[in-house]
C-alpha cells in the first residue's frame, strides 16, 4: 500500500470510510461488493470468477492515540484456473488482517521519530516498524476498506491451482519468484510474521 499519494483513488472495488464520523468505542461493518465490482476484481485478480466476498470489519482507536486499528476477517469463494489443465478450480478463502492509519499531519509516533533519526545518521540497515508505529495514511480522513480487503485476498489466493487428480510440481525457487512477483505485499507478510514468533529476519 503506497504511502505517496495525496488523493483519493477510486480501484476495482472501492468502499470509504470517512474517520470524520467516527464516534469512538469499536465500529463494526459488514461489507461485500457489487456484481460488477466482483467482475472487475476477478480481473485485477486473475481469477475466472470471484464467486463471493464477504468481510467483516471492525475499527476502533485507543485513547489517546492518533491512529485507527483496522481489524478483520475476509471469507470469499473464488475460481481459479488449473495451472496444468487449465481447468477451472473452485475453493473457499477464510483469512484475517489487520491495519492501522493515521492522519499524516497528526503527531507523529515516537518509535518513527526515533527511527527517522537513526537512519539520518547512518545506522546502517534499520529493520521495518511495525504498522503501529508507521500507520498507512489517511487520504481526506478516509480508508478506502475496499482495496484494503482486496489486498489482503490477493495474499491469501492460491499461486497454483491445480484441479483434482492432476500433478503438478514446482521447484522452491520458481515457486518464490512467482509468489513475489503475484502478491508484492508477501515478503512484508513473511518477515512479520517471523519476527512474531522470535525468528530472525
Amino acid at each position: 500500500m503506497s504511502k505517496t499519494s495525496k488523493t483519493i483513488v477510486e480501484t476495482e472495488w472501492s468502499y470509504f470510510w470517512d474517520s470524520s464520523e467516527y464516534q469512538g468505542g469499536k465500529e463494526k461493518l459488514s461489507l461485500s461488493p457489487s456484481e460488477d465490482e466482483a467482475k472487475r476484481l476477478a480481473q485485477r485478480l486473475d481469477l475466472l470468477a470471484l464467486d463471493a466476498l464477504k468481510a467483516e470489519i471492525e475499527i476502533s482507536r485507543a485513547q489517546g492515540e492518533v491512529a485507527f486499528n483496522v481489524r478483520g476477517v475476509l471469507s470469499a469463494e473464488v475460481t481459479q484456473k488449473c495451472v496444468v489443465s487449465l481447468e477451472p478450480v473452485k475453493s473457499h478463502i477464510e483469512d484475517e488482517f489487520e491495519a492501522w492509519y493515521a492522519d499524516p499531519d497528526a503527531a507523529i509516533s515516537i518509535a518513527k521519530a526515533r527511527h527517522e533519526k537513526l537512519n539520518e545518521k547512518g545506522h546502517g540497515e534499520l529493520p521495518i516498524l511495525e504498522e503501529h508505529d508507521d500507520p498507512e495514511p489517511l487520504i481526506d480522513g478516509k480508508i478506502d476498506l475496499g482495496e484494503l480487503v482486496t489486498q489482503y485476498l490477493s495474499l491469501s489466493l492460491n499461486p497454483y491451482p491445480h484441479a483434482e487428480g492432476v500433478a503438478f510440481e514446482v521447484s522452491d525457487e520458481n515457486k518464490k519468484q512467482s509468489e513475489e512477483v503475484k502478491n508484492p505485499f508477501a515478503a512484508l507478510k513473511d518477515w512479520k510474521d517471523r519476527m512474531n514468533k522470535g525468528e530472525e529476519p
